[in-house]
């Protein structure tokens, strides 16, 4: 057996070679004019020739440990190669152990937003901001602090389950979220695992049975928009024109009371409105005659990129000053309940698809409606502008057609 070599021979070797230190193993030196280069070998004959196993350097590895190391591998029922290559393995899969361990969901909802959602956000932080109210009100209080890999489907139950049935368009909105964020995390890698937020086949049967009640907006039955319209028109204050904005344009609420003039051109009659519904997508809106003629007026006086300034704190006007001054007028639906601001949006359908001043499709493509069979969207792409030009302007002369001071006399005497 060749003698043992001491750390001090070790360490002072500079001739170049292979240099046996115990029973198949050897230090490999390679020395040039920069450096000295020391590795430990296991020599194995495979097949009738000579392989060498590299198993660690000098002096990272002791001469002590790399003859325990040689030991151990040889001795192996393994040939020494699956034996590294499994500790090899299991290394890497530690090190991701342990880089998951420290990347909480908190981390990864806050890496999300930044690098997926709010590069395509413009609806000026709303968006934003509704996510995280969401992530802040029911997320993170309950899952924020803990792992991606050790969120578990009753973790999620417990952030639904409070509000699954008193708050459903919220908790279903909340899920969602959820289920985006991790599988962001899958997608980096972050975690293996099913998706513990994903509803079918499996949330679904953790969760109670929803069935919602439906609620109609009770809205304003059409034959009575004239009377209506009438009404409110000479009415000045920015309640007011909010509304006539929203009746006659079919917008949300919200849409409507946080307009901003940067997304109007007076000069086309065209009001590229963000749907917060939806993200923020842009909707291209026509804007009929007399309504322009009120925006252009509005323009000319106001202060800021708003529309509709609030009061006190409040950016923009508030959805309760809107319900206030509607409520003024103490209008009802057919079966005598008040009118809401949302239902403005049934007026209109009901009018063009009852007196056939366009059709269904022409109607969904104005109130912004995203077309629900796949097939067909993939195929739509036209937003039937053109059309809703004609359509909405007829809508606007029916509206006024029981005003004094109608839109074809106004017209003529600006002639």
């Amino acid at each position: 057996m060749p003698k043992a070599l001491s750390d001090l021979q070790v360490k002072n070797l500079k001739k170049s070679g292979n240099f046996r230190c115990a029973p198949s193993l050897y230090l490999y030196v390679e020395n040039n004019k920069n450096a000295t280069k020391k590795q430990w070998r296991i020599r194995q004959t495979i097949d009738g020739k000579r392989k060498w196993i590299y198993i660690g350097s000098y002096p990272a590895i002791s001469p002590k440990q790399a003859r325990a190391r040689a030991a151990e591998l040889l001795s192996s029922d393994q040939a020494p190669q699956e034996v590294l290559r499994e500790q090899k393995q299991k290394k890497v899969a530690s090190a991701r152990r342990t880089e998951k361990k420290v990347t909480s969901f908190a981390v990864v909802a806050e890496d999300y937003i930044k690098n997926i959602k709010r590069p395509v956000w413009n609806d000026r932080g709303r968006s934003e901001q509704s996510w995280q109210n969401t992530l802040n009100s029911y997320i993170l209080p309950v899952i924020g602090k803990k792992e991606i890999e050790d969120i578990y489907p009753d973790d999620v139950v417990k952030v639904l389950k409070p509000i699954w049935t008193t708050k459903h368009e919220t908790a279903v909105r909340t899920r969602s979220r959820v289920e985006n964020i991790i599988d962001y995390a899958i997608a980096k890698g972050i975690s293996e695992k099913r998706n513990p937020a994903q509803y079918k086949n499996l949330l679904e049967n953790l969760l109670p049975k929803f069935k919602p009640e439906i609620n109609h907006h009770a809205a304003l039955p059409f034959d009575e928009l004239p009377g209506f319209i009438s009404e409110i028109w000479d009415r000045k204050s920015g309640s007011y024109s909010a509304l006539k904005l929203i009746s006659l344009t079919q917008v949300r609420s919200n849409d409507a009371r946080e307009a901003v003039w940067d997304h109007f051109d007076l000069q086309s009659g065209v009001w590229m409105c963000p749907i917060q519904k939806l993200g923020g997508e842009v909707h291209k809106l026509p804007i009929p005659k007399r309504l322009l003629w009120l925006l252009q007026e509005m323009k000319e006086y106001a202060q800021d990129e708003r529309l509709f300034p609030g009061s006190g704190k409040n950016k923009f006007i508030s959805s309760n000053s809107l319900d206030k001054s509607l409520d003024v007028f103490s209008r009802t639906d057919a079966l005598g309940k008040r009118i809401t601001i949302h239902g403005f949006r049934s007026t209109f359908m009901d009018w063009a698809t009852a007196t056939g001043a366009g059709t269904r499709e022409d109607a969904d493509r104005q109130l912004g409606h995203r077309e629900r069979n796949a097939v067909l969207a993939a195929y739509m792409r036209t937003d039937l502008f053109d059309r809703r030009v004609k359509l909405i302007q007829e809508y606007e002369d029916f509206a006024f057609s029981d005003t004094a001071f109608s839109i074809h006399e106004s017209t003529s005497s600006a002639m």
